[in-house]
């Protein structure tokens, strides 16, 4: 029997309910999958929190003849399309879960790695033999793939002009070349939110429809944070305020998750009274957060999700989010 630790992800990634939620571990990257494929039947595995605290400690089993996997393989749709990463390594655990992190010494910075000292493998059987073992959801199943002409039917019929549909699919080529160059050319840490908004997001929305005169790039709350991208239902113009604002989009940097930070919804509410939808995006993935039924914040939950690069019809994770269509429905100047 091997002792096995295993990261959830990092700020904005964090994958531990998915982990809990669907008695499993995976992973991404090369070197990240080989030893993934290592782990055996009984091998017992830490879930951690930086390199002093473990979360939950489990046993990796077999489910429906098998302990180990690789999505790409197997066609697990939701482990390929993880907000825009592709996490394809995985095994089965029965997770248990103590009612706080546990603070240990000697855990590693490795996203998984095999563990060898003695006070971390008994800290895994104690939290394994104390607490009960988690209920196991079954899995996300696969979801319907969405091809550009139906994206580009849905945006004609929603106004978008014929003589743009052109310019729209080029544009998104030219995102998917980018966003692919970026993805496994580059180190994502480097690609930070001021380049995926300037050659991955802003012209997506001008190819849209959005007009130059209605995006309002870092725009200022008074006396607090800045707006990555505003966007108004016309050109803005002397003397405008808030009350125009029917969009707000955030950026992201390309290794950070799209998560959205729930408080920041009050504080948009109360700002931009006609705000309808709240935008996260890391350039080529984009999840929406509509205002909800009473107009006091915007929903905890997305309402929909788009990845151009492996368009869906419903959001993998999740498939009762809605999906690319819904999305763009969003995002379009036309729906305003």
């Amino acid at each position: 029997m091997n002792y096995w630790q295993v990261a959830t992800g990092s700020a904005g990634r964090d994958y531990y309910q998915e982990f809990l939620k669907y008695g499993i571990a995976f992973v991404g990257g090369d070197q990240q999958i080989k030893l993934m494929n290592q782990v055996q039947p009984g091998d017992r595995v830490v879930l951690k929190v930086g390199k002093s605290k473990v979360r939950a400690a489990g046993t990796v089993v077999e489910r429906n003849g098998c302990c180990k996997g690789n999505a790409t393989i197997e066609g697990k749709d939701w482990l390929l399309d993880f907000d825009g990463w592709e996490l394809p390594g995985y095994c089965y655990i029965d997770w248990h879960v103590p009612p706080n992190p546990v603070v240990v010494s000697g855990l590693t910075r490795y996203t998984i790695a095999s563990i060898n000292k003695r006070n971390i493998r008994q800290k895994a059987d104690e939290i394994i033999s104390s607490y009960p073992s988690c209920h196991v959801s079954a899995e996300p199943s696969n979801v319907e793939k969405l091809d550009d002409n139906e994206m580009l039917g849905h945006l004609i019929k929603r106004g978008l002009r014929i003589s743009t549909a052109d310019e729209l699919i080029n544009t998104i080529k030219r995102i998917r070349l980018l966003a692919n160059y970026y993805y496994h050319q580059c180190d994502w840490w480097d690609i930070r939110e001021h380049e995926t908004r300037t050659f991955l997001i802003i012209p997506f929305l001008l190819s849209l429809g959005w007009s130059e005169q209605q995006l309002k790039i870092e725009y200022p709350i008074e006396g607090r944070k800045k707006i990555d991208v505003a966007c108004f239902k016309s050109p803005l113009v002397r003397g405008a305020d808030n009350a125009n604002c029917t969009m707000i989009l955030e950026s992201k940097g390309f290794d950070e998750g799209l998560d959205y930070v729930y408080e920041q919804g009050q504080l948009y509410a109360e700002s931009f009274p006609r705000c309808k939808v709240v935008v996260t995006s890391n350039g080529y993935c984009y999840r929406a957060y509509k205002r909800d039924e009473k107009g006091n914040t915007f929903d905890e939950r997305p309402s929909a999700y788009l990845n151009l690069l492996r368009s869906t019809k419903k959001y993998p994770r999740d498939p009762s989010i809605e999906g690319g269509l819904e999305l763009l429905g969003y995002i379009a100047p036309q729906t305003w």
